[in-house]
């Protein structure tokens, strides 16, 4: 019980903390276009032509740790999260929601590749999970019922 509690703690502060910073108004510098992306891939292949870029390097990382604990320990917090396939729908879901309320905003803009950077993160959360709790010798389901 103390350990789900923690557990909601740490996604819920997490989760507030990257709705502040994804749904908040920025000021872009000069020559940083901020217009919708449809295209998927579009957005990766500028991060990863301009790894030397700090500002492209942030937006990669950002957007790969920003769901990231959704796949960590939101299978602790929400026990129906359970299955790899639940966490891809969630944060699929929560990260859709964000882009799609990004166009409202002032110098934000919706971009699929955000959502696929935000999707891999979960993803990885949860592999590390996984992987964690294989190596703790108990390979069973992510949280225990109660």
């Amino acid at each position: 019980m103390i350990v789900r509690l923690a557990a909601g703690l740490v996604l819920g502060v997490w989760v507030a903390g990257g709705l502040l910073l994804t749904l908040s108004p920025v000021y872009p510098a000069p020559g940083q276009v901020v217009e919708p992306n449809f295209i998927p891939l579009r957005t990766i292949g500028i991060y990863l032509a301009n790894l030397d870029s700090g500002f492209w390097l942030r937006n990669l990382v950002g957007n790969l740790v920003l769901l990231l604990p959704v796949g960590l320990v939101g299978p602790i917090v929400f026990p129906w999260m359970d299955r790899w396939w639940r966490v891809l729908l969630a944060s699929l879901a929560l990260s859709t929601a964000i882009e799609l309320t990004q166009l409202g905003i002032p110098d934000r803009s919706a971009d699929v590749d955000d959502v696929l950077l935000n999707v891999v993160g979960a993803m990885l959360g949860y592999a590390a999970a996984t992987l964690l709790r294989l190596g703790s010798g108990r390979p069973g389901a992510v949280v225990q019922r109660d």
